[in-house]
């Protein structure tokens, strides 16, 4: 029985500006051969549930194949959009991944997003995960299965020091920003927007000490993905990213300058289990995955007892239970979380015409 395929119809894209990946073979582009793995994964996942027609009306769905916050301000661009939304009665599905919740004031539009907050989602919302880093995650051998110890070993590889003069100014001046919102203009929301390395080092701090757990922790005074910052070979820093996962129970994961963490997917393909300091998170396929079976979820107003939190979760598995988290972990991944896998189950469920 051959698969259903959503047509969509993008028009013709805006020379020079990337497209949504999903939609690369649907708008004839060439395999990536560059040097950055993060791009070159999308050609190895199987989008072929959408289909390119080049009438609108014969579309399922409009769909601006490139990302939001490059068009936002094209406004004949969007607006050729919303008329034949209008014309022909069909929604507007927008890509507005970025570490920015920019606002998408379009109507009829659907849009997903990798990361939100609980107390500002909008119906019309889509919560997607991030892409993990690169295709080696997603093959079977860096899979493996760890026994259960008496102590859980916790893991953190990533950006979580202050380097330089300037880096320490930005976080204190990015931090007393939210401060002032929230004790002076009374935002009672102002907290969990505070930036990634704020909640990486209150939890690396919460842990250090703990006598409940053991940890494992790289602390980097650089972010590794960005070209500008990153300190020394990036082969060498993923494979010690990946390896700090691999030998570890649990992994830390706080945000990112958005509210979700890469971190979070990589270490469920890797079949370890996430601790998230929760900071209002929204997941994608919420009413559909139970994340507390192989996620921890640590409250942002109680990180002092992140340990606890993990030991509660620890202390009622057997070894033979520890083992079916691990593999759930990377199944649930695999199945609802992997790029292709999450919009296909999005677009020919959720989205069915």
């Amino acid at each position: 029985m051959s698969e259903h395929k959503t047509k969509i119809y993008t028009g013709e894209p805006i020379s020079g500006l990337k497209v949504f990946p999903i939609l690369n073979r649907q708008l004839g582009l060439a395999p990536y051969t560059g040097g950055k793995p993060f791009r070159g994964i999308f050609d190895e996942m199987d989008f072929g549930f959408l289909e390119r027609v080049l009438q609108p009306e014969d579309a399922d769905f409009l769909v601006i194949p490139h990302y939001f916050s490059s068009v936002k301000d094209k406004k004949a661009y969007i607006q050729e959009f919303v008329e034949l939304s209008k014309k022909y009665n069909k929604k507007i599905i927008v890509f507005a991944y970025g570490d920015a919740v920019v606002r998408v004031p379009l109507p009829n539009a659907i849009v997903f997003r990798y990361g939100h907050y609980k107390n500002e989602i909008q119906k019309n919302e889509i919560l997607g995960p991030c892409q993990v880093y690169d295709s080696a995650t997603l093959h079977d051998d860096l899979f493996f299965l760890r026994d259960k110890r008496e102590i859980p070993v916790i893991s953190f590889c990533g950006w979580g020091g202050l380097g330089t003069f300037r880096q320490k100014v930005r976080y204190f001046i990015g931090i007393l920003s939210w401060d002032i919102r929230k004790y002076f203009l009374f935002d009672r929301h102002a907290e969990v927007h505070k930036q990634g390395i704020y909640w990486r080092r209150k939890a690396l701090r919460a842990l250090r000490d703990s006598s409940l757990v053991q940890t494992s922790f790289v602390i980097r005074d650089f972010y590794s993905a960005n070209k500008n910052t990153i300190k020394g070979n990036l082969a060498d820093l993923r494979a010690e990213y990946v390896g700090n996962i691999q030998n570890s129970d649990f992994v830390l994961t706080p945000r990112g300058d958005s509210n979700m963490a890469i971190r979070f997917y990589e270490a469920l393909v890797l079949g370890r289990v996430p601790v998230v300091i929760d900071t209002d998170w929204v997941l994608p396929l919420q009413d559909k995955i139970n994340y507390r079976d192989f996620v921890v979820f640590v409250p942002y107003t109680d990180i002092k007892n992140t340990d606890r939190y993990i030991m509660e979760f620890w202390d009622r598995l057997s070894n033979e239970e520890f083992h079916a988290v691990q593999k759930k972990a990377r199944e649930t991944f695999m199945q609802y979380l992997k790029f292709d896998s999450h919009f296909r189950c999005i677009f020919q469920n959720a989205l069915k015409p």
